[in-house]
């Protein structure tokens, strides 16, 4: 089979021919049709900080969709020829998180693409306790998207319940703060998704058919003060600005990962009774919600990816990270 090989050096990735994964028994075999290319994935391409552990070589990408076609196990045969996604995160199941419904932060977890191989190759096994049926109305190009859509679907769940008179600033316009502007927006929040202004074509401007305020940062304040920011960007500067966007009692929910420390004056913060919450990855019942929010808005969604041959993925990832394109998606069809 035909794979992406992340190297050892930063910035490199390759395809390589691989033999087909072996199974054990409580695993399936997915032939892969679509891929996303992840902020994580980024990560791991650069080598960037707090993506030490990640081994190498090793074939990323954890957001795939794709069809079962083999196991050993006769009691999974019944997935054999199902449309499927799968829950990247793998859990123990045991753990005191685990336990009380914390999956996200299970004390052994391992991520698909990130500890072991991922979805980035034509074939790729899995433990069938993780796999998910692709509900029907969902294409397969769109249901390679259901994994960050869980996540921001957790971080949406993380902030408590949303109010219709709320009014929400999420920073950064990548596919989980844009995923999250869609989400609050559905629940009749008034919701500001801010960006640089070079995002504003190729990313902020595909927000607004879901009812979602682009607003470009270089152009000054919102004029408003809001109830809840979604940090979503990953900038240090935005974390000090999202405060300050804060009406007094807001809630702050941090989504992003930062490669340098921030300094925060905390003083403030407690002044105003601040409520910090941060929000890490998903929950296996994220994904039933991020299913219906797919299967609702399948039409609209559709065009915020842009498509790449398995051929042309050193491109996907340098469009990704340049920041020119919403969601790159690799193709195996």
């Amino acid at each position: 089979m035909r794979a992406a090989i992340k190297t050892d050096k930063s910035g490199e990735i390759i395809l390589q021919e691989k033999e087909l994964p072996k199974l054990n028994s409580d695993e399936v075999l997915i032939q892969v049709d679509y891929c996303g290319v992840c902020g994580s994935d980024l990560h791991a391409y650069k080598h960037s900080k707090g993506y030490e552990f990640v081994s190498k070589p090793i074939i990323l990408g954890h957001e795939f969709s794709g069809v079962v076609v083999d196991c050993l196990d006769a009691s999974y045969e019944h997935l054999k020829g199902k449309s499927v996604i799968v829950e990247p995160m793998n859990y123990c199941g045991k753990c005191e998180n685990c336990v009380n419904g914390r999956k996200s932060i299970c004390t052994q977890n391992k991520v698909m693409g990130l500890h072991f191989d991922g979805g980035m190759a034509q074939f790729v096994k899995t433990e069938a306790r993780y796999v998910r049926e692709i509900p029907n109305g969902i294409p397969l190009q769109l249901a390679a998207l259901s994994e960050p859509m869980s996540v921001a679907v957790h971080a949406v769940r993380q902030s408590g319940e949303i109010s219709k008179s709320d009014t929400i600033l999420v920073q950064g316009p990548g596919i989980i703060g844009f995923f999250v502007s869609v989400i609050l927006a559905q629940k009749g929040a008034k919701v500001y998704l801010s960006g640089l202004e070079k995002d504003y074509e190729s990313r902020l401007s595909k927000c607004q058919k879901f009812g979602v305020i682009p607003h470009i940062v270089e152009s000054g304040n919102l004029g408003e003060k809001v109830d809840i920011v979604f940090e979503c960007s990953g900038s240090n500067a935005a974390v000090k600005s999202g405060f300050s966007s804060l009406k007094k009692g807001g809630k702050a929910i941090f989504v992003a990962l930062y490669e340098k420390e921030t300094a925060l004056f905390l003083t403030e913060l407690v002044r105003n009774e601040v409520f910090i919450n941060t929000s890490y990855g998903s929950n296996p019942e994220d994904f039933n919600e991020a299913f219906v929010v797919l299967k609702l808005l399948s039409e609209q969604l559709m065009d915020i990816m842009t498509i790449y041959p398995l051929t042309d993925v050193s491109q996907a990832f340098e469009d990704g990270l340049n920041q020119v394109v919403l969601k790159p998606v690799i193709s195996f069809c």
